[in-house]
């Protein structure tokens, strides 16, 4: 994240669309963008399909699971979901 800046962040429209009305007063570009620049992830993985799973610790025994598409000029923030610990990839 160190070689981005805010601008190079896109949240696509797949993003926040299956977030309700209240839930997206709380999860903004703004606040992505927090979780992103100023947090440091507790796991991070690449999917099959080449896109980034980056996991936070969010509130109580909670994460939330950033899908990114990483290019060398911008990142698509692609969906996110807030998770259980126990949704938590095992490593093995």
């Amino acid at each position: 994240m160190k070689n981005y800046n805010h601008k190079n962040i896109v949240y696509t429209s797949h993003t926040f669309f299956r977030l309700s009305d209240r839930q997206k007063e709380s999860f903004t570009p703004e606040t992505m963008n927090e979780f992103l620049f100023e947090k440091t992830p507790v796991l991070v993985g690449i999917q099959y399909n080449g896109c980034y799973a980056v996991f936070y610790k969010y509130i109580r025994q909670r994460f939330i699971r950033i899908i990114l598409d990483i290019r060398s000029d911008v990142i698509r923030v692609v969906t996110f979901y807030v998770i259980d610990k126990k949704q938590l990839p095992v490593i093995k």
